[in-house]
């Protein structure tokens, strides 16, 4: 399945922030010019509304109003809207990453399960461990935000639950992490941060695109339906898959990591008939398929 997806950078290293106000106005304005790729999601940054300035969470009573500003985006321009704000629920408050449908409905949100210490010390509770994905039109999105990244584990759970991407919002970049993970897991992320470093990365940890200081926003269509393989006893199925179907097809060898990828390139050519058709194991599978052998093998010795 081909998706469009767009994503947002505060540009801060660009324009000074004074207000709430400052950024909701910044993020109008960068919406309207997105607008014109007309794309199916659009991801922003953390706590857009409140990044750069000196807010305290304690201190935000009224979490709807921004709750309200996502949904009516969503609806004027018709497209998933995915960014992190403070969602105040009871006596509690979280730093919550929203997904929003092409109707303004929310679908799910995800309460960042690693807040800072300083955050915690403004108010920010931790979200609870068991997260699951969120189902959209395009399959289970898995978020994160910022402070996560350095949880793996957390990750890896949400690919096992079913995400065909990750939406990682954030304050800060990331950097080599989002690539490790990208690539270790097989899993798209779409990074939206504070700073010039928005951008997207393909499901073996490359960077497709990037914002910089003459992009404040990205967009890239991608093939979420993109097959990731091991050259194991697999040798022999690539040129087979070229000979029957030729320029349909994108396959792609990455020799240090003894790793290829199958892309479809025609709407009437399904990754997992290919997978059935030449009987291909993915590395994932192929991973936990050696796990259970060395598992099993650990028991009878």
């Amino acid at each position: 399945m081909k998706v469009k997806i767009a994503t947002v950078s505060l540009a801060f290293e660009c324009r000074r922030v004074e207000g709430v106000e400052d950024n909701l106005s910044f993020i109008e304005n960068v919406l309207e010019d997105i607008n014109t790729v007309k794309p199916d999601i659009v991801a922003l940054p953390e706590i857009f509304p409140y990044a750069g300035l000196q807010i305290k969470a304690m201190d935000v009573k009224d979490t709807e109003k921004m709750k309200q500003f996502m949904s009516s985006v969503a609806r004027r321009y018709s497209i998933y809207l995915a960014g992190s704000t403070y969602d105040r629920r009871g006596e509690k408050i979280y730093n919550s990453l929203l997904i929003f449908n092409r109707k303004g409905e929310l679908l799910g949100s995800y309460d960042k399960i690693h807040p800072t210490e300083p955050e915690m010390e403004d108010g920010v509770s931790p979200g609870e461990m068991d997260q699951r994905p969120i189902e959209t039109e395009f399959g289970k999105i898995g978020c994160q935000i910022c402070f996560d990244a350095n949880w793996s584990s957390c990750w890896r759970k949400q690919v096992d639950d079913g995400a065909r991407l990750i939406i990682f919002s954030s304050a800060y970049p990331g950097g080599r992490i989002l690539n490790s993970i990208s690539m270790l897991f097989n899993i798209f992320i779409v990074a939206s941060v504070w700073r010039l470093k928005s951008g997207i990365i393909d499901n073996v940890g490359r960077w497709r695109i990037k914002t910089d200081r003459f992009s404040y926003w990205v967009w890239d269509r991608i093939e979420l339906d993109t097959g990731v393989f091991h050259w194991d006893f697999q040798q022999d199925k690539p040129l087979k898959i070229w000979r029957k179907y030729g320029d349909k097809v994108k396959i792609e060898s990455f020799e240090d990591e003894a790793l290829f990828t199958v892309e479809p390139l025609t709407e009437d050519i399904r990754l997992e008939d290919i997978i059935k058709e030449f009987n291909l194991i993915t590395y994932r599978d192929y991973i936990a398929r050696a796990e259970k052998r060395q598992d099993q093998m650990r028991k009878d010795t």
